[in-house]
């Protein structure tokens, strides 16, 4: 056996069992709730607009569980762990932090967008309207590449994980962990997408409530007055490079901070260039975006930093003790690059059943968030290349079949990709350090699209190409740098190298966006022509259709359309409304990153705290607690906000009228 590696916990059998297994049992319950949403609700999946854009109906309840499906990577869940293991309990927070700030700030876009964009699909298609062709092509490049690097990045780390734990093939694990996520995608569209991801969350967070409890009370760890004294004794021994006192107890740690800076960012461009957030904010009532947003980003806060304060920090003391799969014998790099910490650490406190869980969370958190990224890459297939450049007068249904091939297509050609990178020595780890290089050359143009009305179309077009020249040549020096001469995946993969090359992705096109808006302008762009772009439907709208939304969607007072040929945009109120939601989102945006991003951490930072064991015991459990609470919501809200579709199929089931 060789040293990076352990003997699997659990067979072969395990591994198919789950993906395959639950993959299937997922997908034929998804295409259920389908035919039951058809039947008796009349939404109409066979429909581009539902499809795509799940009626623009959606709630508080499932918008929220959408964006906490949507953060809750697979990635997510291994590597906080991995990090706080290696850069003491500030890795968790910054984990968090990295997050919150970008939900809560899209919060502002999403109710920009029902605002200005009412009829769109995708944000490409908003870029075409604005700027043109040549915009267009451009940022549906960005985006596509956003894309595979995210699908890249979740399927490295699940398939690691789940090769370990069950000695399945990683090859295999690759390429079958799309499988049930494409048949209920297909079949249901966005709406089964956000059924699925309320399901899988519900499983995700009541399997992380149980890792922790059962790592905090573990017999092994005793106490957490014990565990804090176990963690002080590992600190003697193995020291954290750079933090105060070497403890790893301390926010004061500079790597945990680099680590949170090359997080944000990367986060960040990963949100505003991925389509699937964007249908995510179509998709919402005009009621939900707002609510829906925030809940989900102070939500989504507590799952990394639980999880990966727990099992990172539990795991320095359960390495100590036989149950640890790799006891007598330091981690290898491979082993913290694929982000075992959390498989070893459940193996060690509940054996089998651990690995068990591990496997499941997993699969539930990398098919819920690749649902969504099939159904953007699909959308840009089907609705900016298809039906914009290769069929204009194409039907919805034409347009639908476009989508199904080029979800299935980009399904095969992303776990194709995956595979080559994965025998390339590419792992979980890399790729997290790496995508914010290549994400967030278009996150500052892209969102100004809908906010500012003076970027001109050179500004857009250039500023993001710059963006990417620069930050990847500065990655490409700074790694050979840090490397002592040697460019190789391993000095690529480097915090140091990544970090900085985000930077100038980041700082380049904001700097420059401005500049050319100045020296190239544009006239004031008038929002209102995004009101042509166009709905794609083979359908006409009907009276019961709008008395629909008059009842269970508008947060104001809704006005019956004159003309039922032509649905309708906004009342007064609602833009009303809409406006006075944008300024809470502002706010909200704002206020999440001075209190968590600044004023939290950087207090801690500057006093040179290290964790007392009481503080320490209340740190874990308000973690904890939050992660309970967050249950608690997911688990009411979304079948509260769809209480009149469950009557109506409850109903309809039993012969009731």
């Amino acid at each position: 056996m060789a040293q990076d590696s352990i003997v699997p916990p659990l067979s072969q059998g395990w591994g198919y069992g789950v993906i395959i297994g639950i993959g299937i049992a997922f997908a034929v319950s998804m295409m259920g709730i389908t035919f039951l949403l058809r039947k008796y609700n009349h939404e109409d999946n066979s429909n581009f607009e539902t499809y795509s854009t799940a009626g623009r109906s959606v709630g508080v309840g499932l918008t929220a569980t959408a964006v906490i499906s949507s953060w809750a990577w697979s990635t997510a869940l291994l590597s906080s762990g991995t990090i706080t293991y290696s850069y003491g309990i500030g890795g968790a927070f910054w984990f968090g932090a990295g997050c919150i700030v970008q939900i809560c700030t899209f919060a502002l876009l999403a109710i920009q967008s029902k605002l200005k964009t009412p009829r769109a699909h995708t944000i490409l298609e908003v870029v075409k309207t604005r700027y043109g062709t040549v915009s267009h092509l451009v940022y549906m490049t960005l985006c596509l590449i956003n894309n595979l690097i995210a699908v890249i990045n979740m399927l490295l780390g699940a398939s690691a994980a789940i090769s370990a734990l069950t000695g399945m093939h990683v090859v295999a694990s690759i390429f079958l962990l799309p499988l049930g996520v494409c048949l209920y995608t297909i079949s249901g569209g966005l709406r089964a997408t956000f059924v699925t991801d309320w399901a899988h969350t519900v499983a995700l967070f009541i399997i992380v409530l149980y890792l922790a409890l059962k790592t905090m009370t573990s017999s092994q760890i005793g106490s957490l007055h014990d565990l804090w004294n176990t963690v002080n004794d590992a600190a003697l021994k193995t020291p954290v490079p750079g933090n105060y006192k070497g403890s790893y107890l301390t926010m004061t740690s500079p790597s945990a901070v680099e680590f949170g800076i090359l997080h944000t960012l990367g986060n960040f461009g990963l949100v505003i260039m991925d389509s699937s957030y964007w249908q995510k904010a179509y998709s919402a009532n005009v009621a939900a975006a707002v609510p829906g947003y925030l809940v989900g980003g102070v939500i989504y806060f507590g799952l990394p930093w639980c999880l990966g304060s727990v099992m990172g920090i539990g795991s320095l003391a359960l390495q100590n003790f036989p149950s640890w799969p790799a006891y007598g014998r330091e981690l290898s790099t491979n082993e913290l690059n694929a982000g075992l910490i959390l498989p070893y650490a459940s193996m060690a406190v509940a054996g089998k059943a651990g690995a068990v869980a591990v496997v499941i969370v997993i699969f539930m958190a990398v098919t819920s968030t690749m649902s969504a990224e099939l159904i953007a890459v699909s959308s840009i297939v089907s609705s900016d290349v298809y039906h914009t450049y290769l069929k204009r007068n194409a039907t919805g249904k034409q347009i639908m079949w476009v989508s199904h091939l080029a979800c299935i297509g980009f399904a095969i050609i992303s776990c194709a990709v995956s595979i080559a990178v994965n025998y390339a020595g590419v792992s979980l780890t890399w790729t997290l350090y790496f995508l914010g290089v290549i994400t967030c050359p278009g996150m500052i143009t892209m969102p100004l699209t809908v906010l500012w009305s003076r970027q001109s179309k050179v500004a857009a077009i250039v500023s993001p190409l710059l963006g990417m020249a620069g930050g990847l040549a500065t990655w490409i020096s700074t790694a050979k740098h840090y490397g002592h001469g040697v460019v190789s995946v391993e000095t690529t993969g480097l915090l140091l190298p990544c970090l900085w090359g985000s930077l100038v992705s980041t700082i380049v096109p904001a700097i420059f966006t401005v500049i050319l808006s100045l020296l190239f302008p544009s006239p004031p762009f008038q929002w209102t022509k995004f009101q042509n772009i166009e709905l794609i439907d083979d359908t006409t709208p009907t009276s019961f259709d709008f008395e629909e939304k008059a009842i269970t969607e508008s947060p104001v007072d809704f006005e019956f359309p004159n003309d039922l040929q032509s649905p309708p945009i906004h009342t007064v109120h609602e833009e009303k409304y809409m406006r006075k939601m944008s300024i809470v989102s502002g706010v909200a945006g704002a206020l999440a990153f001075v209190v968590v991003w600044i004023i939290w951490p950087f207090s801690m930072y500057g006093s040179r705290f290290i964790f007392q064991p009481k503080f320490f015991s209340g740190w874990l459990v308000v973690s904890v607690i939050w992660v309970f609470m967050g249950l608690l919501v997911i688990l009411v809200l979304p079948p509260l906000d769809g209480r009149r579709q469950i009557m109506t199929i409850a109903k309809g089931l039993f012969g009731r009228e």
